[in-house]
């Protein structure tokens, strides 16, 4: 008998997440300090990591023969080999070439592969688009309208083709359903995982790594951009951002910072004091989408105390891979 495809599919790998929690609990039933930023409450739940950090069929598509497939075996792989290198990272361990390029295209993929990630695609993908389909319309001539309509046996007089291209044009007057097929947003994910990778890969990586147990959290959108400079609002911000940098929570302990490329990049382990850490966790759930996640209940809790903005919604940043 086939075995059925697994539909509960984990954008937060839960290997990733146990790193974050302090429960004695061992395998595959340990909790976490989960904050839901959309509740009314902002309750900070304690829940089976199992539990949280998945969406039904995220990664599910239709091959063009029209079979059901999911990426979790192959993220399965990915997140294998990642654990390994964790390892050598908790033991402050030096990293060969091979393990910067696993590891680069593990955390490339926590960057695109999280439910924020997809929804700005697929946004942006819709806006372009709608933008398309209505410059379309503009620039056709009346007579090629009058035309293509006289065809199909319907005939309009000019006033009417003008109140029709107004109907198209107008966002007020008419609204676009545009559909974006999931496996469009499968094949641009690990197009673009690809491509991302060895942007990384040829950083500078420096590993903070805090004395205090449990210093970092994370979230449901751990990967963050975070630019060295104001930026503009309608400035693109991307990898290769001048003095932008890529920051990962690793553990509860550990936050990897990349650099700038270099022909010749290295790693490095330095300590990592209050201020940094509170730095990193101010930007982990300001970035958050919805979820943050945490070994430290009360850490959390004095968060949204002393800082209650930090509970909007993550804010809006175009982004690009170059």
């Amino acid at each position: 008998m086939k075995q059925a495809l697994p539909k509960e599919h984990h954008y937060i790998p839960q290997f990733y997440l146990n790193k974050f929690s302090n429960d004695s609990i061992g395998g595959n039933r340990k909790r976490i300090y989960v904050l839901d930023k959309l509740s009314k409450q902002k309750n900070i739940k304690l829940l089976p990591i199992k539990t949280v950090a998945f969406q039904k069929n995220l990664y599910t598509y239709k091959t063009r023969f029209g079979k059901k497939e999911t990426l979790e075996d192959m993220f399965s792989i990915i997140e294998g080999v990642a654990a390994e290198i964790i390892r050598k990272i908790e033991k402050q361990k030096e990293l060969n070439t091979q393990d910067r390029s696993n590891f680069s295209l593990f955390l490339s993929l926590l960057w695109i592969r999280v439910p924020y990630a997809k929804d700005e695609f697929e946004k942006s993908t819709k806006e372009l688009y709608e933008a398309l389909a209505r410059k379309s319309v503009a620039i056709t001539p009346n007579k090629y309208l009058k035309d293509f309509f006289k065809k199909r046996g319907k005939t309009f007089t000019d006033k009417e083709i003008e109140d029709l291209k107004d109907f198209a044009i107008n966002k007020e007057r008419s609204r676009l359903n545009v559909i974006v097929p999931q496996e469009h947003w499968i094949k641009m994910m690990l197009s673009l995982s690809i491509d991302i990778s060895p942007a990384l890969e040829i950083t500078d990586w420096e590993f903070r790594i805090a004395e205090k147990p449990f210093a970092f959290i994370t979230s449901d959108n751990p990967f963050l951009l975070v630019p060295g400079r104001k930026m503009h609002p309608f400035e693109g911000l991307g990898l290769l951002t001048p003095d932008a940098k890529k920051i990962v929570p690793i553990t509860s302990n550990i936050c990897l910072i990349m650099h700038e490329p270099k022909k010749e990049p290295i790693t490095v382990y330095r300590s990592a004091d209050k201020a940094f850490y509170n730095k990193i966790n101010h930007w982990v759930m300001k970035h958050s989408a919805r979820f943050v996640y945490s070994a430290d209940k009360g850490k959390v809790e004095k968060m949204i105390k002393l800082k209650s903005e930090l509970l909007k919604p993550k804010p809006r940043i175009l982004t690009i891979s170059g």
